[in-house]
């Protein structure tokens, strides 16, 4: 790991990313009353409007919002361009996106256009603001670190999901448009894989090593697998767009776009684990569990998806709930878990140490949220996970216990983000 490359001068303000890392519990705290709201039925069907509002509760709500939040605290650092008046910016963009999350998840739960036309106003421009702010941060970014790359291309994905995902939002808000549902699945493939893989990859690159102390990911890994992923999902994307034209002669082509990729994330995950297994620090933490668990289920999550392909089963919903919350949630979940003690921890430093109280005074990252707290709350994580696998097969008995154990676990989260966030408050009110 080249601490060289990281430019911790230009970090911005503690509360650019921290305001985004706070909400997002906030939207999945709301998922799971949601859940325990809508009922077993939630489960039957991707369409039914309650499943739709939770999918995006879960996507833009949480996912998307730590990701933005990460993104505002690694360009200036990671990549060296920093966004001009990032505090400014990303406070008019955190109030619109949060107002239009809401009012578009809400508009999705009840059927009610008015709410969805009313969300539109304020959540594309909120996220056209973040992208144009992003894209020319990264295409003026000096650095060649596969992580800058990784993060164009996921940025390169997310307005593609944006793109896709206003369409289908305008086809859902006004009769007058055509409501495309055919291209749902490409939409879901670039969000889910195109923002939100490519995107963790790329922080893992940087991550992985620094945290966990680990070795550097493979050259060839870094170079190839962002590219070699958005090549597929190109080729994905237009298989499946002419699927009815490609069925009969080349559905073995599509079978091997998905095929190669499938293998792509799996390889990525095979080499992350390796990793950690070779880690030169041997003490593990929930951190680390968090990712290994993580990156289990995304593995899981392609294997039931090039399965579902081949027999031509409907596992849609399995498939949705093993990739976001153990996959996604997982590996978010174990790096808020590093980079929120850190930040406490950088700030408190650079506005501490040169005082008359100097270092002694500055809580550790271990003390900012214990590793007893952590391991509680990956503890619940994975009892919610193996509770809601099970209540897909068995919604009559697992359903309830399921969504209670989530909203258990999203809320001790939100609790340990704000306890960091008072004692931050607190050691610099005793200076």
């Amino acid at each position: 790991m080249n601490y060289n490359q990281l430019s911790l001068e230009q970090a911005p303000t503690i509360g650019t990313p921290l305001r985004f890392f706070l909400t997002a519990p906030v939207f999945a705290i709301a998922a799971a009353l949601l859940l325990l709201f809508a009922g077993p039925d939630i489960f039957q069907s991707r369409w039914q409007p309650e499943t739709l509002a939770l999918t995006h509760l879960l996507t833009l709500g949480f996912i998307t919002m730590v990701m933005m939040g990460a993104l505002f605290q690694l360009l200036p650092v990671l990549a060296g361009a920093s966004i001009p008046k990032a505090a400014t910016i990303s406070t008019i963009i955190h109030a619109l996106y949060s107002l239009g999350v809401a009012l578009f998840t809400f508009g999705l739960a009840t059927t009610k256009t008015s709410f969805i036309k009313l969300a539109l106003v304020v959540l594309i421009p909120a996220l056209l603001i973040f992208l144009i702010a992003v894209s020319m941060s990264l295409f003026r970014a000096q650095s060649s670190h596969a992580s800058v790359t990784g993060m164009r291309i996921a940025i390169a994905s997310l307005w593609i999901t944006l793109a896709l995902g206003g369409i289908l939002a305008t086809g859902q808000a006004w009769d007058s448009v055509p409501l495309l549902r055919h291209i749902t699945s490409i939409h879901i493939a670039w969000a889910s894989i195109g923002w939100v893989t490519i995107m963790i990859t790329a922080i893992a690159y940087q991550v992985v090593p620094m945290f966990q102390v680990t070795n550097d990911y493979p050259d060839i890994s870094k170079r190839y697998f962002s590219r070699l992923i958005f090549i597929c999902l190109l080729g994905w994307s237009a298989t499946h767009f002419f699927e009815s034209e490609l069925a009969n002669n080349y559905d073995w082509l599509n079978q091997l776009v998905i095929f190669t990729l499938c293998c792509l994330l799996i390889a990525f995950v095979s080499i992350t684990f390796h990793l950690q297994i070779q880690r030169k620090k041997r003490l593990a933490d929930a951190s680390m569990y968090f990712w290994m668990t993580g990156l289990g289920c995304l593995s899981l999550s392609m294997l039931l998806y090039f399965y579902s392909e081949i027999t031509r089963h409907d596992l849609s919903i399995l498939i949705a709930i093993v990739f976001l919350t153990g996959f996604a949630f997982s590996v978010i979940n174990g790096m808020l878990y590093k980079i929120v003690p850190f930040l406490v921890w950088l700030h408190l430093h650079r506005k501490l140490a040169f005082t008359n109280k100097g270092i002694s005074g500055i809580p550790t990252m271990n003390e900012v949220i214990s590793r007893e707290k952590m391991l509680h709350q990956y503890y619940l994580h994975v009892v919610a996970l193996i509770l809601t696998v099970l209540a897909y097969f068995m919604p009559a008995v697992f359903f309830y216990p399921a969504a209670l154990a989530w909203l258990t676990n999203w809320s001790l989260l939100f609790v340990h983000l704000v306890q960091a966030i008072q004692l931050y408050k607190t050691c610099l009110a005793s200076t």
